[in-house]
């Protein structure tokens, strides 16, 4: 006998709209073609041999001075002088590559959403070969950068969030979305001229939300074979099922259990598309350095 899996009106709905989606896309890329940014080869945005020309940084720096850091940390006395709160900055690819800038460019400003894996997978590669990961999964936390309410109207979503996502999916490491806020609407850092003028611009710009206590936004993503296993339970006490083609991930009731302190003790990775005097970080760390984790680093594509 089949297993039998819980029908919500959402999953039905997602489930009738698939076909619909993927005859939607198959006609735009029939009358708009994709062609690669780098070689104009027809099929994809980025196809895998201009991918595999991106080289992944092997080295990393301290985020304030510049100088090698072979363990990714911010030198001791530069953060001591700038009173940071960061740890260190990772940085995945380099900025100086051209047809990286044009990725990043059609990505964040052509909201071409799709470029969001070839991008994760250059910071899932740098991750791979950095230290930090030996770390348990457990204790560490993955933080998009939120965006103010305004500029993710414009933009319709979250270009961080959709790396820190799959990201997360990799390496099995917990996700807070929700757990930071862009509490006032900021100019683009790119559009201030100076130190002192970028600073002024995001000083203060983000806080902790009201429900940053929850787990219910920390939640990793889970294997299949469990999400059908505590289907199969929850069937029999709720007697509610249906045939085994519908989708059950959104099924399951997210884990509501409270803990004070979330963060305590854990290592933070805060995750961005593109920094470059890290402000934006300082100001994301400052705001979670009440919850006193262990370690709060930030992780980017590339800095320019």
């Amino acid at each position: 006998m089949p297993p039998l899996i819980i029908l919500t009106y959402k999953n039905a709905t997602l489930i009738l709209m698939k076909p619909l989606l993927k005859l939607t896309h198959w006609c735009l890329d029939l009358i708009f073609p994709k062609y690669c940014l780098g070689c104009g080869l027809e099929g994809s945005y980025l196809c895998p041999a201009c991918f595999s020309s991106i080289p992944v940084c092997l080295s990393t720096n301290c985020f304030i001075c510049g100088r090698r850091s072979p363990s990714g940390l911010a030198c001791d006395n530069c953060r001591h002088k700038e009173r940071s709160s960061l740890n260190g900055i990772m940085v995945a690819a380099d900025w100086k590559n051209l047809l990286l800038r044009q990725i990043i460019y059609e990505y964040k400003y052509r909201f071409v959403k799709e470029l969001s894996i070839p991008l994760s997978q250059l910071m899932i590669s740098f991750l791979q070969t950095d230290m930090l990961l030996n770390c348990p999964p457990d204790k560490l936390i993955l933080v998009p950068v939120p965006l103010h309410g305004r500029r993710f109207a414009w933009r319709g979503f979250n270009q961080a969030e959709l790396l820190a996502q799959k990201i997360s999916a990799h390496f099995d490491i917990p996700l807070a979305k929700n757990i930071l806020v862009r509490s006032r609407h900021t100019l683009p850092q790119r559009t201030a001229k100076t130190q002192v003028a970028r600073a002024a611009n995001i000083k203060n710009a983000f806080t902790l939300s009201k429900n940053h206590s929850s787990l219910s936004s920390l939640r990793a993503p889970q294997k299949r074979d469990d999400v059908k296993s505590r289907a199969r339970k929850a069937q029999w006490a709720t007697g509610l099922y249906w045939g085994d083609h519908i989708a059950l991930r959104e099924a399951i009731p997210r884990n509501t259990t409270q803990n004070l302190n979330s963060l305590k003790n854990k290592t933070v990775i805060l995750v961005d598309d593109i920094c470059t005097t890290g402000l934006t970080f300082e100001d994301c760390a400052r705001a979670l350095k009440s919850l006193s984790p262990k370690e709060i680093w930030g992780l980017v594509i590339a800095r320019g």
